[in-house]
């Protein structure tokens, strides 16, 4: 083996650089030679099948980056109609007002869709692990199951089950299920 051979794979197991520029400037610092000759003799190891030359991956986006509302539009729409939800039973009367529907409709959001949907995303941050049928199936029943738990530990609670104490409880629920399933799903890209 050529010395040139032997001086790039030495570098390579106890240096092990990044790339190959880095490999190169490494490489050169050790021997006398051109720099023609130390990217030809990389390209002839790799061709030996002594070297493995891989695409650069692309960087990871940050945590900043990934949170911005363009790619992370289901979380923040997750936040907003957690707090219509919240504002809608807070604020509009029970009877007696045609807004009393809309109210209904985003408490029905709230008990029924949102903390499953926030677990399931938690639970399977990857598109392609479940399809939409599955995805709204999981959401529903463990809204439910989560919906029940929180009933029951709150019963259980000095602060007893009212309805203050369950939307707040529940709220809390989902933005917490909402941000751990955001960090997943930034792990996992």
């Amino acid at each position: 083996m050529k010395v040139l051979d032997k001086t790039i794979l030495d570098t390579l197991e106890k240096n092990q650089p990044r790339n190959v520029t880095e490999l190169v400037q490494l490489v050169q610092k050790q021997v006398d030679a051109s720099l023609e000759d130390i990217k030809n003799e990389i390209k002839s190891l790799h061709q030996k099948g002594l070297v493995s030359l891989e695409e650069p991956t692309a960087l990871k986006e940050t945590f900043k980056d990934f949170i911005s509302p363009q790619n992370s539009r289901w979380f923040w729409i997750i936040i907003g109609v957690s707090i219509v939800s919240f504002v809608s039973v807070i604020s509009i009367p029970e009877t007696g007002n045609p807004l009393s529907y809309l109210r209904y409709v985003f408490a029905f959001v709230l008990v029924a869709f949102l903390p499953g949907y926030c677990l399931t995303e938690t639970l399977f941050p990857k598109e392609t692990e479940l399809d939409i049928i599955e995805r709204f199936a999981f959401s529903l029943g463990l809204s439910f199951a989560i919906t029940a738990l929180v009933g029951l530990f709150l019963s259980f609670t000095p602060l007893r089950l009212t309805l203050g104490t369950s939307l707040s409880a529940l709220g809390s629920v989902v933005i917490v299920l909402a941000v751990a399933a955001l960090i997943r799903k930034y792990k996992t890209q």
